[in-house]
């Protein structure tokens, strides 16, 4: 079979194994919560199904294809820390974003984006270069809750992890594999081996670990934690809501506000508590308190934040719902198209090389290592539920399965990998700005948007959000538009309106009504289509016109 047609044949493979997923989560039976060897089926499916994507595509690899830049673009530390935290919290689309994360860079490594570049289409190059810098503002974010969990400087991580990555991109541009490669491989073996450690710990298998998770009655505190014995400190302002009667103990003085919303009606009631004092909260209170509050908690009782057990956590209710569904397609759509938009191109006659093809492998390793920190997390620590920024909570498991200097060693050495998938990512993400940039202000544009990035990571946000805005303005202006066809003044006009269309859903998404609220979590699902007609509009017009 030539090798056009065997990436194509690949393409469909992966792309449709995505598909299958999703449909999987609402045909009639649940047929995807049916228990096999304890794991529910739709998880068995999306893991076989990411394996079998992985293994498509290294068949398919054609002597274009250079796996370890592509690769390293989608291999950015938001992307398995967010998530192991939604594994960790039971989050719906858990399964199929598995499954997504795999497949997307898989079909651009396949070459399944159209067209060569955006050309002399300006607005699908600036839009590009905003999509860059959001997907290094999200790592960057990532790492600072990392550093604000273990109780370091948050702005030292994100300045140190910007000068790496401007000393390696800079390096590459004279060595083009050598610190890419380097990075992208450590850092993927250092999340490997401290998940690997972790199970070693646990001495449970993943399937193990989830089965066991799924059949408890609730997720609660364990006699040995932090929160019921020393208690802990809130590193940042938090809310935390009650789903049953709570003792709190605090072990600080500060002011400690709880929100009563029953009935329909909210009232707040302050106290000010000196160390020893506790409160005692009943089911439906929110108990909001300071930076620096030290607190502690009742064993025994639901962790807040938490599923409230662990049938929820492994079959969530809301997966059968036609919006939930709506929301999977629209991070499938994102993922896909962002990593079409953000792939670097490579030039005809580059080489492929023997550390590239494991490029693949090494993302199903990441995403696979992902989950199963996740799982473990849930199982050993559901009180991580409570820790302020969430997402990065889990990079503490070790330290609290081995409270000893090995611990925290293997916590150090997760948090150096995570930098070096930075690093990785952004030496694979300049070549995708220098491709659009003017050759003559490619180092200006480079170091403008990480030092836009850095500034912007100092401060905390939602990193896993800001990653799917850039994968879908990219998708929604760059690839959807270009699939239409029609020439550059066809694709200008597709880009134009799914940029607007994507904005305006970004900014006023939050004012749609329920049963719309899918467009306005993943502005791609509407302006990847408006963009596409357009652009296909516009050329029949030409058309006719001609």
């Amino acid at each position: 079979m030539p090798m056009a047609a065997a990436r194509r044949v690949g393409v469909g493979v992966v792309l449709g194994l995505l598909g299958v997923a999703l449909v999987l989560t609402v045909i009639p039976g649940d047929a995807g919560a049916i228990r096999l060897a304890g794991v529910a089926t739709l998880w068995w499916f999306a893991l076989a199904a990411a394996l079998l994507s992985t293994l498509t595509t290294c068949i398919g690899l054609g002597p274009r294809s250079r796996p370890m830049t592509i690769i390293a673009a989608w291999a950015a530390p938001v992307v398995p820390v967010s998530l192991a935290s939604r594994v960790f919290a039971g989050v719906a689309d858990a399964p199929v974003l598995v499954l997504a994360l795999v497949s997307a860079p898989l079909a651009a490594l396949l070459g399944a984006a159209p067209g060569e570049g955006t050309g002399g289409n300006r607005i699908a190059s600036v839009a590009t270069l905003v999509a860059v810098g959001l997907v290094l503002w999200a790592s960057l974010l990532t790492l600072g809750d990392v550093a604000q969990v273990l109780g370091a400087r948050r702005w030292l991580a994100v300045v140190l992890a910007t000068a790496l990555a401007l000393l390696a991109s800079a390096w590459r541009a004279g060595d083009p594999g050598w610190a890419l490669g380097a990075s992208l491989g450590a850092g993927t073996l250092g999340v490997v081996l401290a998940v690997v450690v972790v199970g070693a710990i646990a001495a449970t298998p993943p399937w193990a670990a989830w089965s066991e998770v799924a059949a408890r009655p609730a997720l609660t505190f364990g006699a040995r934690s932090a929160w019921v014995n020393e208690g802990r400190r809130f590193a940042g302002p938090v809310s935390v809501a009650f789903t049953e009667a709570h003792r709190v103990t605090a072990l600080a003085p500060g002011v400690y506000r709880v929100v009563d919303e029953a009935d329909r009606r909210r009232v707040t009631r302050e106290w000010r508590l000196a160390p020893g004092d506790a409160l005692t909260l009943r089911p439906g209170d929110r108990l909001v308190l300071e930076a620096g509050a030290h607190v502690r908690l009742e064993p025994g009782k639901r962790v807040p934040g938490a599923p409230v057990s662990g049938v929820v956590w492994a079959d969530p209710p809301e997966r059968r719902r036609l919006s939930t569904l709506v929301e999977m397609l629209g991070v499938a759509l994102t993922l896909v198209g962002g990593a079409l938009a953000l792939s670097p191109r490579v030039a005809a006659g580059a080489p492929s090389t023997a550390r590239g093809a494991l490029a693949g492998p090494a993302l199903f390793l990441l995403v696979l290592s992902a989950v199963c920190w996740g799982v473990y997390g849930a199982r050993e620590a559901p009180e991580l539920a409570l820790v302020a920024g969430a997402s990065a909570g889990l990079v503490e498991l070790p330290a609290l399965l081995l409270p000893t200097l090995a611990g925290r060693a293997v916590v150090a050495a997760t948090v150096i990998a995570l930098i070096l998938l930075f690093v990785a990512t952004a030496c694979a993400l300049r070549a995708v700005a220098d491709a659009v940039g003017a050759p003559a202000a490619r180092e200006a544009v480079w170091t403008g948007l990480l030092a836009l990035a850095a500034a912007a990571g100092v401060w905390p946000g939602d990193a896993w959000r800001v990653f799917l805005a850039g994968c879908g303005l990219a998708g929604a202006t760059v690839i959807a538009p270009r699939i239409a066809g029609g020439g550059r003044a066809a694709e200008l006009a597709g880009s134009a309106v799914g940029a607007a269309a994507f904005a305006v859903l970004a900014v006023f998404g939050s004012h749609l009504p329920a049963w719309a609220a899918a467009p306005g979590a993943y502005p791609i699902v509407l302006a990847g289509p408006l963009a596409w007609a357009t652009a296909r509009g516009w050329r029949v017009a030409g058309a006719a016109r001609g």
